[in-house]
């Protein structure tokens, strides 16, 4: 019986409970045609972001056999095979750092280490499958138990998404889902020249130096200021 998903961020379950949903699926089309390799959607809160990134997972993502159903009667099944031939064609890598604001840089590290931990474990059957060295199995198990270091951490996106490359032979989407969170809280709870020093390696590892990434596509709040967390320069 169709309902309306009060509160509900996740597609697939939106569109397997078949809740009401406003056909925004054409905006998959802008996310294909666009030729930047990173793609900055801000809006305020409560604006369906979040939404909107759990569909284009969805569509994306090679590892979801659900994809052709969760899409059926919706508008992108129209836009042709420019479009449609990208459903289920990329590994995917989402990610959200809406709880990572604490109220110490040394909480909001570890904030961050749960974070990976959780997306390396949708990813653990890597370690069976993909051909890692040795090192990069230590690391991928340090993540896994929370014990990864500040380096670990840094480069942890950048890892894995160069583990899923090898494996699939293709190149990876990222979705990462309210970007600026911890910045905003460290500016707030008196720690933003820790943080920016932090996310100014840990964005540059991962978006400007990752020939793994088929594109980036990451929503927040705040627009890149003119002196980017985006660079490494000072």
């Amino acid at each position: 019986m169709t309902g309306i998903g009060i509160g509900e961020s996740n597609f697939k379950m939106l569109r397997l409970k078949d809740n009401y949903y406003i056909d925004k699926t054409e905006y998959i089309k802008h996310i294909i045609d666009n030729q930047s390799k990173v793609i900055l959607i801000t809006r305020p809160r409560r604006f369906g972001k979040t939404l909107n990134m759990s569909m284009l997972k969805y569509y994306f993502d090679c590892t979801d056999k659900y994809s052709k159903e969760l899409f059926e009667g919706l508008k992108i099944m129209e836009a042709g095979e420019k479009y449609t031939s990208k459903m289920g064609y990329y590994p995917c890598m989402y990610l959200t750092f809406k709880d990572a604001g604490l109220m110490t840089y040394e909480m909001m590290i570890m904030q961050l280490k749960t974070v990976m931990m959780e997306l390396y474990f949708e990813n653990r059957y890597l370690l069976e499958k993909a051909e890692m060295s040795e090192g990069e199995k230590n690391i991928f198990n340090k993540i896994l138990g929370a014990n990864a270091t500040d380096i670990d951490l840094l480069n942890s996106i950048k890892m894995l998404s160069k583990i899923l490359y090898n494996y699939y032979q293709k190149p990876v989407m990222l979705f990462l889902d309210e970007y600026d969170v911890p910045l905003q809280n460290a500016y707030v709870e008196g720690y933003y020249e820790e943080a920016i020093k932090f996310f100014k390696v840990f964005y540059g590892t991962t978006f400007k130096d990752n020939p793994y990434l088929e594109k980036t596509v990451i929503t927040g709040v705040s627009r890149v200021a003119k002196e980017s967390i985006f660079s490494r320069s000072k």
